[in-house]
């Protein structure tokens, strides 16, 4: 099995201060593969823009869109966990897949609305129990 390599590689300092080579795989026809390797801590973090969402962005595989594109991401931290985050619109931002200590910490950082998903969820058990439900009798 062949390794392939990076149609486009740059290094860049991300918002957590450090220094991170970011390298971009060509995975036609599924899109992209965009891995950022941190050069002091050794920890690599990946993302994977789909074909789709390449062509939502209007994006092409020249260097100067590859360019614009690595420098698109920065670090995003959801339940305890960093991703990459675009902000070229069209391309989504990572979906957290959490567990444990942080599934807790995911919901009470949740807004809804003026208040946390638990202050919400509170609140409105707190008025239905004040209302009997019918059929309940």
């Amino acid at each position: 099995m062949t390794k392939k390599a990076a149609i486009y590689t740059v290094g860049r300092q991300l918002n957590d201060g450090d220094m991170y080579i970011f390298s971009v795989f060509d995975l036609e026809p599924a899109g992209l593969l965009i891995r950022a390797y941190c050069a002091t801590t050794s920890k690599e973090i990946t993302t994977a823009p789909s074909e789709s969402e390449i062509e939502s962005a209007a994006l092409t595989r020249s260097q100067t869109h590859l360019a614009s594109l690595a420098a698109s991401y920065d670090l995003v931290s959801k339940g305890g966990i960093q991703f990459l985050e675009s902000n070229i619109p069209g391309i989504n931002a990572p979906k957290a897949t959490i567990q444990g200590e942080g599934v807790r910490q995911f919901i009470a950082g949740t807004k809804a609305g003026d208040e946390t998903l638990p202050e919400l969820l509170t609140t409105a058990l707190a008025e239905l129990c004040k209302e009997k439900p019918s059929g309940l009798d």
